[in-house]
This record gives C-alpha cells, structure tokens and sequence, in this order.
C-alpha cells in the first residue's frame, strides 16, 4: 500500500507492507488525515523515530476488516482512533490509569502511523462515528481528548482563568472550557501585553517554554492552580524557589476520555469550523506540511482517497519533506 513515511533521508511517499488484521484488530480504509505538531516533528526529523515510519495519527476512514474477537464494530462503520495503544495488561491500564501504560505505543512515533491507504489497530482504540459528522471534525477527535483533559484539574466555573499559548491548542481548550460553564477565560497570545501578578485562579500552559511557566507561575494568585497542557520534545526548566512561596497546585493532564471527548465533537457551541482549513489532496504533501508549520490556528488535512492516483515516481522516490538534520 501508499505511505508517507519518514525514513533516514528524509519524508516521502512509498509502498509498505499492509498491516494483518489479527482476532482483536479492525482494519480502517482511511479517508482523511489531520497534521498536528507532532507529525511535523518526526516529518523534520527534530523528533527522532525509528526509521521507516508512517506519519500520522488523527485519522477519520471506514472499517474493511474485523477480527473475530471484536465487539460492537462492523465493515463499514466510519470511525476516528485513539492514538495510544496500550497493553491492558499491566496494573496501571487494569487500574484505569491505561494512558500511562510503560509499555504504551504512539500511532506515527513508535509504530506506524494513518497517512497510508490503510491502517490496522485494535478495536478498542477505534472510535464509531455519526454518518452526518464532517470527516475534518471526526479527525480532532484526539486533540479533543488531550484539550478536554484540563477539566481534571481543580477548575472552578466561576474562577479567572487563562488559556495562554497562540496555536489551535489553546483556541480549542478555551472553546471547551466555555462550553461547560466557564465564564471567566481568556485567552492569551505569548507576544501580547504582561499578564500581570497575581491576577487568575488557574492558568493553562499550551506552549511547554520555559518562559511560559515562568510567565504563568507570575501571574497566577496564592495557591492557584497551574495545568500544564503541552508535549515539548525537551525538558523545560521549572523556577521552584520562585513558585514555592506562593504554593501553587501543579497538574500535568494527558487525556480525557475518548467517549466524553466523542461526544464534545457533537457539541453545537463548540465552533470547530474556526479551527479547519484546507484539505490538501496527497500529491500536495510538500505545501500541506509547509502551510501546516506556518499556520499554527487552523488543522491541515491530507486526503488519502487521492493517494491511487499518485505517479509512480513520485510515490517512490519523491522526498516531501526534507531532513533537518540530513
């Protein structure tokens, strides 16, 4: 089958091998693929994964194949994915705290990825979708789950709270906090005015900079919490003797649940229009990945039903986006 695949020289599309569906695997036909931070790191090469490896993670097709242990899904059902996959074998997955499973594999970090014409993962991680749902919709289904996860934090409706980051990130969790009574968020671009000291009862970290934690930890009151809401690729320095006087609440948050994150997809008050642009067919990988760097609000998409018509050549030997460290 067709992928984009990073590999030692750089990211292209080629053929690999299609992935067997085992007794406890669905096989999804994809249609469509959203370019997220993570996709562009591995397709630079600023993160390192081992190499062949097919991109891609935020994923909406149809299932073609079901193994014989899979319950509650049928051929054809049209579904996105929950990225993480997990033993379920191990105390923390059986103890519910299956995101942090040490045995957890990534789609498109540490196995292969959904920019290809298909894909194989287990029916656990396959979330159904309603027919009538925009595929660019049913593709945020993960950044949904990671935005959504704040509200495992000590957050009160009636509270000052900041959303501080410039991307899609900080838009969308801003958008979910106000649709569960949040009144009292702003969102803050890390180039606008100081945010003031001891202004907000929580403050939300979508950057994952040293300077934005110093910046936050600042601005928030005694004892207010601060949530750190970001994934950066290297560790970032944290000002103890500055932040312990005031003793704030430190929550690192993952995930939400996939199920509350399906259901906020269908969330009329929640504008996930404003955060869509453009589909890009899959000969235009090159711009795709470029437009998707520089345009950090909107999600990019790859249609992968435009893949069969790819010229040989470039399916094979076309590099779309060149190493940073080649």
């Amino acid at each position: 089958m067709h992928a984009l695949v990073r590999t030692d020289a750089g990211t292209l599309w080629t053929d690999v091998a299609a992935a067997t569906c085992g007794p406890a695997h669905v096989t999804v036909e994809v249609s469509l693929v959203g370019l997220c931070r993570t996709d562009l790191a591995v397709a630079s090469g600023r993160l390192k994964v081992q190499t062949p490896r097919v991109l891609g993670h935020e994923f909406v097709g149809r299932i073609v194949s079901v193994g014989s242990d899979v319950r509650g899904l049928s051929i054809g059902d049209k579904i996105a994915a929950d990225p993480v996959l997990r033993c379920r074998r191990c105390d923390r997955c059986l103890g519910r705290w299956q995101y942090a499973c040490p045995q957890a594999k990534f789609l498109g970090v540490d196995v292969d990825g959904a920019i290809a014409d298909s894909i194989t993962i287990p029916w656990q991680n396959a979330w159904r979708l309603p027919e009538t749902l925009d595929d660019r919709v049913g593709a945020l289904l993960e950044p949904v789950a990671a935005c959504a996860a704040v509200l495992k934090a000590p957050l009160g409706t009636r509270q000052h709270g900041v959303v501080y980051g410039y991307g899609r990130l900080a838009k969308l969790t801003a958008m979910i906090l106000r649709s569960r009574g949040f009144e009292f968020i702003r969102c803050v671009h890390p180039n606008q005015q100081p945010l003031g000291t001891d202004q907000y009862d929580f403050a939300i970290d979508t950057e994952g900079t040293t300077d934005s934690l110093a910046q936050l930890a600042d601005c928030l009151r005694p004892g207010g919490v601060l949530v750190l809401k970001s994934r950066p690729l290297r560790p970032i320095a944290l000002d103890l003797k500055a932040m312990l006087p005031k003793e704030h609440q430190i929550f690192p948050v993952n995930y939400a649940d996939f199920g509350e994150a399906r259901r906020l997809l269908l969330d009329p008050s929640i504008d996930f229009a404003s955060l869509l642009g453009p589909v890009w067919s899959a000969d235009q990988a090159i711009p795709a990945f470029k437009a998707a760097q520089s345009d950090s609000s909107r999600k990019h998409f790859i249609e992968l039903t435009s893949v069969q018509s790819l010229p040989f050549a470039v399916r094979t030997q076309h590099q779309c986006v060149p190493s940073s460290d080649a």
